[in-house]
């Protein structure tokens, strides 16, 4: 248990360190960032229009028609829906409308946590198989690629995430994971023993 947690530890700081490169020193995530024109005027309708705080807004909604409506009415407004759908603009975003508390500390404390909780899960499935060290890295790094598959896939199927910003989270998902898989590699696992 002890190897473990020391690896996961160890694998932690490695996931951070590439996090923290990744994100402030390589630039790969924000160069698929976009800006609007005119920041203020986008600023005010936006604090002008949300309906209830800080939150995940759609554009267009996507509601359901309401329940009084006639058949034709509801058709109709599905119709609406859908071509509001198709013309654009289309817009996935997290909004808060106001003013808020962003800590750069705490924020780095979670995803050291976050990254910690994955590595030991990450180590507690790693110490079920016996796998020599290059192969012990190949399943961390393929827990990896999952990761990215099953949370950034999804945004870009449903969400119209650009397909560029996917891949590039998804290859970043899986470099932190190799490096991480390299350092828990050496902590936790055994090699394969042939029996007689």
């Amino acid at each position: 248990m002890f190897k473990i947690i020391l690896g996961a530890l160890l694998a932690a700081v490695a996931v951070f360190a590439w996090e923290a490169l990744s994100w402030t020193v390589l630039g790969w995530h924000e160069n698929g960032f976009r800006s609007f024109r005119d920041e203020e005027a986008v600023a005010e309708v936006i604090k002008a229009n949300v309906t209830s705080g800080h939150g995940i807004y759609l554009l267009p909604a996507m509601e359901e028609a309401p329940q009084v409506a006639t058949v034709e009415e509801k058709k109709a407004f599905e119709e609406k829906q859908v071509q509001a759908m198709e013309n654009g603009p289309y817009v996935y975003a997290i909004i808060r409308p106001g003013s808020g508390e962003i800590s750069m500390g705490t924020n780095m404390i979670l995803s050291f946590a976050r990254s910690f909780v994955c590595a030991l899960l990450v180590a507690a499935l790693l110490s079920q198989v016996a796998l020599f060290y290059p192969a012990r890295i190949a399943f961390v790094a393929a827990a990896g690629l999952f990761a990215g598959l099953t949370s950034d896939l999804p945004m870009w199927i449903w969400f119209e995430n650009p397909a560029r910003d996917t891949v590039v989270n998804i290859a970043d998902h899986v470099i932190a994971w190799i490096i991480g898989g390299a350092v828990l590699g050496i902590f936790v696992g055994k090699d394969p023993v042939a029996e007689r």
